[in-house]
């Protein structure tokens, strides 16, 4: 490896620890501002960086600890979009961890948080643009817009406007408690999702000012993100708010992430309120509501450590009525165009961080048995036949398999098969880019790997490509903004791309050099044994 490609490797993986941890920056110095719009609460004036116009920290909605989102607070004068807004209240992975001193401070915190991240072409005034609305991932315990500092060029050469809102995670964004859904009409463990509805009726409502045609809304996200998009497809609430839908690497069913019941979420979130504290039932919210912010996030349950998670949206009967797998099959996204995929080596992602960072262990054959073991008691054994050390090379490519499978690679097939059922039209990739190479701690194309193609800057770190990597990052960006602009993401000088059927069931394996149309995806992934 060179010096500059293993330059170009630490930035990469920089990037995508910022990304990960939910780290962010302030933005580099900003040009002139544009003129004010007017938005509900107030006027903005943003700034121009990257060749678009960018307005930054903009709030869309207000909130008070546990309630809905409300209506965003009014401010009088011209608002200055030039910074982040804080991010939602949230813990750092795993208590080991510590932030090297080259790596940038992270954004400041709050629980008043409800802003969102706008980047408008120029000239945009007047003109319809189509709207991509990206919703950030995190396990849904990490995660802010000023990760997500620069979908400028998408913007840019896709002709459309990005905005990136924020939404509370963690038990901030999804507490379910039976006194919470008295006091709230219902909704309880659905916060963040309530969250992300106020930011889609917000471009609804306020999007036209800047140049952005309301009725042309695509979301897309990954990760807890592109559960989120699968989640707002279901969702009652939801329905009128979007046209188009992308999901990356979001496990849509049959994952940790699926949303459980009611009386799941309730039993969780108990366990917690008096692992903090907060034992009494009678006195139980109030008492949670009065603990300091250090205090609620101090919990193991906070931080993303772990492929077992507390803190997913739950089925409260108001906001989520049915699982993302069951709304779909029953035609949730009837004539909607999709894009779902996963990423090709997703598990080396979770080795790094739950055995390397968090354990700051090496992965044996004795530590991936009790993980497999623990992850998934009862089959634990046909799992370990499946994938033995001997056939990866090692315990740890191993465990990076049955991570990548399980959680990821068959949930968006199961995906892509009820979507093509209930009646959308499905386009399936497979992401097979590696960043940096075959690299020890973080090889192939793992969770998150897309991401650096598609955003030319994250939490402040310059995404650095050039010859076909940079190709390729052009390429995926007209995919998705051709795809928000038409509903398909096939147009000239892109890969020809079909629709999933459930007789070829063919995907777009997404590559360097050439992407080209595969079949065969569900024995690439041992899908069989994960359909049960």
């Amino acid at each position: 490896m060179t010096i500059i490609s293993m330059r170009r490797a630490w930035i990469v993986m920089s990037a995508a620890a910022l990304m990960v941890l939910g780290l962010g920056v302030c933005p580099p110095a900003a040009d002139a501002a544009p003129g004010a719009i007017r938005v509900a609460g107030g006027s903005v004036s943003g700034f121009e960086r990257d060749g678009v116009t960018t307005y930054l920290g903009v709030p869309f909605a207000s909130t008070a600890r546990f309630a809905p989102p409300g209506p965003a607070r009014p401010w009088s004068g011209v608002r200055s979009a030039t910074q982040h807004g804080p991010q939602c209240p949230q813990a750092l992975p795993t208590p080991g961890f510590s932030i090297p001193s080259s790596v940038p401070i992270p954004s400041p915190t709050s629980e008043d948080c409800l802003s969102v991240d706008l980047y408008v072409p120029h000239n945009a005034a007047g003109r319809d643009l189509p709207v991509m609305v990206y919703l950030y991932g995190g396990a849904f315990v990490l995660g802010s817009n000023a990760q997500y500092d620069a979908p400028a060029e998408i913007a840019r050469s896709g002709d459309v406007i990005v905005a990136v809102p924020n939404y509370r995670v963690g038990p901030f964004g999804f507490l379910a408690l039976p006194e919470l859904a008295a006091q709230n009409g219902g909704v309880s463990g659905t916060l963040g999702i309530a969250d992300q509805q106020a930011a889609l009726r917000w471009v609804r409502d306020d999007i036209g000012a800047f140049g952005g045609n309301p009725r042309d809304v695509t979301i897309f996200g990954e990760s807890a993100g592109g559960m989120s998009v699968c989640l707002q497809l279901a969702a009652p609430g939801s329905r009128g708010l979007f046209r188009r839908a992308i999901v990356e690497s979001g496990g849509c069913a049959r994952s940790p992430l699926v949303p459980p019941s009611q009386a799941e979420g309730v039993r969780r979130s108990e366990a917690y309120a008096a692992q903090v504290g907060c034992r009494d039932p009678r006195t139980r919210l109030s008492c949670l509501r009065r603990l300091p912010i250090d205090r609620l996030l101090d919990s193991p349950t906070t931080r993303f450590d772990g492929a077992a998670v507390t803190w997913t949206p739950f089925l409260d009967g108001t906001v989520l009525t049915q699982t993302p797998e069951d709304a779909l099959r029953g035609g949730a996204a009837r004539g909607m165009p999709l894009i779902v995929g996963s990423n090709a080596n997703e598990g080396a992602l979770f080795v790094l961080l739950f055995d390397y960072v968090s354990r700051q262990r090496l992965v044996t054959e004795a530590s991936y048995r009790r993980t497999v073991e623990e992850l998934y008691p009862g089959r634990a054994g046909r799992i370990l036949a499946a994938y033995p050390s001997s056939r990866y090379g090692s315990p740890a490519r191993a465990l990076t398999a049955v991570y990548t499978d399980s959680l990821f690679a068959c949930p968006a097939q199961t995906t892509v098969a009820a979507a093509t059922q209930g009646g959308a039209r499905v386009f399936q990739y497979r992401f097979t880019v590696a960043p940096v190479g075959d690299n020890p701690v973080l090889p192939g194309a793992f969770h998150a790997a897309e991401i650096p193609y598609l955003f030319n800057r994250l939490g402040g770190v310059p995404i650095p490509w050039t010859g076909a990597s940079a190709a390729f990052a052009a390429q995926i960006k007209r995919q998705w903004s051709t795809f928000a602009r038409t509903g398909s993401p096939n147009g000239p000088a892109l890969p020809r791309w079909a629709p999933w059927s459930s007789s070829d069931q063919r995907y777009l394996s997404m590559a360097i050099p050439g992407s080209t149309m595969r079949e065969g995806f569900s024995s690439l992934h041992a899908c069989r044994l994960w359909s049960d």
